[in-house]
């Protein structure tokens, strides 16, 4: 009760009463929105400067239960899951290591076991860490040792946002994360020991340390605590289009039936009983037509006729899921045809300009987010443990991250368009490997270990500059008749240009 009711209730306290009892009514009614307190200070409006970082931006809170049944249940929504899931990560994002023969050795192996839940691998938790990323905004990764193992103990152990101790009520906590006094800098997290809703729950919490915990989310504003789904924009959306398609195919079942009704005038002369059911000069054991077969004819009783059922008409859910279902692609951050699988409405050059514009926003997840928040924090606890365990000299190493590559639509134009770059100096060899998710020093191994072995069997396949097993000359000085020339850079170029011109219909 606020002073104003008091005053009220002084004066009248009938009246007094009233208002407390109406306005415990609607605060049961309509719940409070959830508040972000920092530090016992109340979250302030969106357009005063409250000092909070979480107030620069408004929020529409969307419970988090509501996003993971959307992308359970909602088939757009797990395409585009899927996806964002195929470009992102793919295959995995693999990492040549520097350093030591010993420490490529030991990551090598260690990919295959970092996992805390004996699950997957490095490649197989970076599925499940973007997974999380896209679908709750956040997840957290923890660095675990463990005893008893051969090679580097470092373990990852895999936490959703469902994990955080969020009734945590301590100096400096909010939320399950614990900050320094100032309120800017993290310093530990709060987790519950056991999921909620399981056999074995409880209250307790285990604490880490902040730097023994990567939290991975995409900053979208400055001093943001928390990610935020991407879905978070269409759940309304991609639900408005599965209700809208639902209904839809209900009202088809509808239209596809076709009702007839057999209508019996009265004789106002006539007794009550006489004017119900079958008439009285009717045969009583015929039953009434209750059914419509192709060919049939029916005699009617005089004063009867039949009326038919007029069921309402289908059609326009197309357009209107169209543009729900486009205006949902945009809010998740891919194109429309990747959402839906429907390429009906593009052409090659549209389809092409679409993928570029992906092609960007994968890249600026992969390395802005995925890479330098995750990936390069992970090799350093690796590098780290791998030092004070004895296995490594050194506490650091470089190291570098390869994402998977996209397929190229256009195969022959785009290899073409790589040649003439390299040969005006427009492009590297180093780059446009690394483009196509490739590591330069190991391709090239690949390539030097590939021509030894033809120079050892003596092979020589089509599209070779030269042949490895005849590039010898013969044993009296001479090139043997057989052999193939050596390749001679310049002319070999010349000669692309050449092909390329011709194919174009300019030479």
């Amino acid at each position: 009760m606020n002073w104003i009711d008091r005053i009220i209730g002084h004066i009248d306290p009938v009246q007094g009463l009233r208002r407390d009892r109406a306005r415990r009514a609607y605060e049961r009614a309509v719940p409070p929105a959830p508040s972000r307190r920092m530090f016992g200070k109340r979250r302030g409006d969106f357009d005063l400067n409250t000092g909070n970082p979480n107030d620069a931006r408004p929020k529409r809170f969307m419970s988090r239960q509501a996003v993971l049944k959307l992308v359970a249940e909602n088939p757009f929504a797990r395409k585009a899951m899927n996806a964002l899931l195929n470009s992102v990560i793919g295959w995995g994002i693999t990492g040549a290591p520097g350093g030591t023969k010993a420490m490529q050795r030991a990551f090598a192996e260690w990919i295959k076991v970092c996992d805390y839940r004996k699950r997957r691998d490095f490649y197989g938790l970076q599925e499940l860490w973007a997974r999380h990323m896209f679908r709750d905004g956040d997840v957290f990764i923890v660095k675990r040792l463990v005893a008893g193992v051969e090679g580097i103990p470092l373990r990852l152990q895999t936490l959703d946002r469902g994990m955080l101790a969020t009734h945590k009520i301590g100096k400096n906590i909010e939320r399950g994360i614990e900050y320094d006094d100032d309120g800017d800098i993290v310093v530990a997290y709060h987790f519950r020991r056991n999921r909620k809703g399981s056999r074995a729950f409880s209250q307790e919490t285990v604490r880490f340390a902040a730097e023994d915990v990567i939290h991975l989310f995409h900053d979208e504003y400055v001093g943001q605590s928390e990610g935020i789904s991407v879905f978070d924009s269409v759940v309304k959306r991609l639900g408005d289009v599965e209700e809208g398609i639902e209904a839809e195919v209900v009202k088809a079942n509808i239209s596809a039936c076709l009702v007839g009704f057999r209508v019996r005038k009265t004789d106002a002369n006539a007794d009550e009983d006489e004017n119900i059911g079958m008439p009285v000069d009717s045969d009583p054991d015929r039953p009434p037509v209750e059914e419509l077969v192709p060919g049939m004819v029916e005699t009617l009783d005089p004063g009867e006729e039949i009326q038919f059922s007029n069921p309402p008409k289908t059609g326009g859910i197309g357009d209107l899921a169209r543009i729900a279902l486009l205006a949902g692609a945009a809010g998740v951050g891919i194109t429309y045809e990747q959402m839906t699988g429907d390429l009906s409405n593009v052409n090659f050059s549209s389809y092409k300009a679409g993928a570029l514009e992906f092609k960007r926003s994968v890249g600026r997840v992969q390395y802005l987010t995925l890479i330098p928040v995750a990936l390069d924090r992970v090799w350093g606890w690796f590098t780290m443990t791998g030092f004070e365990f004895g296995h490594f000299s050194k506490k650091t190493a470089p190291i570098t991250w390869t994402p998977p590559p996209f397929e190229s639509i256009d195969r022959i134009g785009d290899a073409e368009a790589d040649i003439l770059e390299m040969q005006a100096g427009l492009e590297s060899r180093d780059n446009l490997l690394a483009a196509r998710g490739y590591d330069p020093a190991t391709h090239m191994g690949q390539i030097k270990a590939g021509i030894d072995l033809q120079k050892k069997y003596g092979l020589a396949f089509k599209g070779d500059p030269f042949a490895p097993g005849q590039m010898a000359a013969s044993a009296d000085g001479e090139r043997a008749d057989d052999a193939l020339p050596t390749f001679d850079p310049e002319a070999h170029a010349r000669a692309v240009a050449r092909h390329i011109l011709r194919a174009r219909g300019k030479a």
